[in-house]
């Protein structure tokens, strides 16, 4: 009984899940995968949308990420990396290409808004006789590039982020130069609402 009441439940959730239809809104939770220039991310966000047509949407998009980026490793004693985490409020929008009453959609969209952002530079060195005094936060007006596909109430997306670059600085929160911030992300994530697909 339970297995039966459990299959049910899902096969609900995946059929109230898999599409949109205009006038709904829909509300979307994705963890991405970043890739700066020589480093690695992690980031996640809220994406908030409403269907103006059955296979077009806008809305907001809220986000957040944390990254290690221009690494440099000359020896285990003799490296430095740069930290950067940073903040995002965009307007977005999404164009889909399904065929009519399928759940599976392929997708180009994109956005723009606001960036706050901070990255500080450490070494091996200064890392470990350290503690930062203070971090400068910027705030840049951007834009977002992406593509993907959903397929029932799953989503992914290859996304581009374009931040202008920023100000750098080091432990003692000293201006060293700038750095760019434009970077790759993966995403995966899935959506709540919607209605049905109308094309």
């Amino acid at each position: 009984m339970k297995k039966l009441i459990v299959s049910l439940f899902i096969a609900t959730f995946v059929f109230v899940l898999n599409a949109q239809e205009k006038g709904k809104i829909r509300v979307g939770l994705d963890a991405g995968f970043g890739i700066p220039k020589l480093g690695v991310g992690f980031d996640g966000d809220i994406d908030i949308r409403y269907n103006i047509l059955d296979n077009l949407n806008v809305g907001v998009k809220f986000g957040g990420a944390a990254m290690v980026k221009d690494i440099i490793i000359s020896s285990p004693e003799n490296s430095s990396y740069t930290a950067c985490g940073l903040t995002s409020s965009l307007i977005t929008g999404d164009y889909y290409f399904n065929k009519p009453d399928k759940s599976f959609a392929p997708f180009l969209g994109g956005g723009f808004g606001t960036y706050f952002i901070a990255n500080l530079r450490a070494t091996s060195s200064t890392l470990s006789s350290a503690i930062p005094s203070g971090i400068s936060v910027e705030n840049k007006f951007g834009g977002l590039l992406r593509g993907g596909f959903e397929a029932g109430h799953f989503r992914m997306a290859l996304e581009y982020y374009i931040i202008p670059r920023s100000g750098l600085v080091d432990l003692s929160n000293s201006i060293i130069g700038t750095t760019s911030n434009s970077y790759l992300n993966l995403t995966i994530g899935f959506y709540l609402g919607g209605g049905k697909w109308k094309k």
